[in-house]
């Protein structure tokens, strides 16, 4: 399977790629105190007033988004017949905790429904759809497992369907402080003592079936790919040498996707990550 990318966009704690080019390039890079994500070069895409009730969630989707379509070129005049796929693991969790906290601590009859309705998974691909007044085919896949891969295998089939000409793929996590004592005391249970922390971030790629600057390719057989640059971790999800720059989450392949794609476009290269047992590759063009 092979899918050409024509834009990528990226938002994680250490910015919106600059670094991660620093990092493939085997250069120091400051590492994050914290893995939190800036969001406030969103303003540049949205008026702040539509912002005003957004969760941090969404507004990580809505910049990576923003960013692959204006790499592209097709920020202002959008491409025809396009889709949205969003991807994530735990999803909206810092909403939907607060949603879980106001339910038990005021009562159904008092529970925050703002908090409610943004804790629903798949908001920010409706909300994605809504600001760029563009009506179009969208889903979002929630799994801890394999998330990448299965949001790429559906980008490969809405286009190999005819549903759509190109595709805006997406995947985000985030992580709260929950998630990281949970994920803390888990990973000592086991004995994980060296596992990387929960992280967060949001990457997105304009995909199409030819023309790009790079392809993203699954490899069936990775003992047979031989990559110039080889991006791989044994951790429990997958990917990734760049952990400390945006920590660990379900979704830290989609991130590894978005730093090869952003080498691929200054150099032809190939690079390789790894989701479990499914191998991508992005090999510059």
């Amino acid at each position: 399977m092979k899918l050409s990318i024509h834009g990528v966009g990226l938002a994680a704690p250490i910015g919106d790629g600059a670094l991660v080019r620093q990092a493939l390039d085997g250069k120091d890079v400051p590492l994050p105190a914290a893995y939190e994500t800036p969001t406030e070069a969103l303003a540049e895409y949205v008026p702040a007033r539509k912002l005003r009730r957004m969760d941090h969630f969404t507004r990580m989707t809505l910049l990576a988004a923003y960013r692959a379509l204006e790499a592209a070129d097709t920020l202002s005049v959008l491409p025809d017949r396009m889709g949205i796929v969003l991807g994530t693991g735990y999803g909206p969790s810092r909403t939907t905790f607060d949603f879980q906290d106001s339910l038990i601590d005021d009562g159904p009859a008092l529970a925050s429904p703002l908090a409610f309705s943004l804790s629903v998974h798949n908001i920010p691909a409706g909300v994605l759809s809504m600001l760029l007044d563009y009506p179009c085919p969208q889903t979002t896949l929630c799994q801890l497992r394999g998330v990448v891969q299965a949001g790429t295998q559906t980008a490969a089939l809405w286009l190999a369907e005819g549903r759509v000409d190109t595709i805006l793929l997406g995947f985000t996590d985030e992580t709260t402080p929950l998630l990281e004592a949970n994920t803390e005391r888990l990973n000592a249970a086991e004995g994980r003592l060296d596992a990387p922390p929960v992280g967060e971030g949001s990457a997105f790629f304009l995909l199409a079936e030819a023309g790009g600057f790079a392809s993203l390719e699954i490899e069936a057989r990775p003992e047979n790919f031989k990559a110039d640059t080889v991006v791989i971790d044994q951790g429990e999800f997958g990917t990734c040498d760049l952990t400390d720059l945006w920590g660990k989450s379900p979704t830290s392949c989609g991130l590894e996707l978005a730093a090869a794609a952003l080498g691929a476009r200054e150099q032809e290269l190939k690079t390789a990550c790894r989701e479990g047992d499914v191998w991508f590759s992005v090999i510059g063009e």
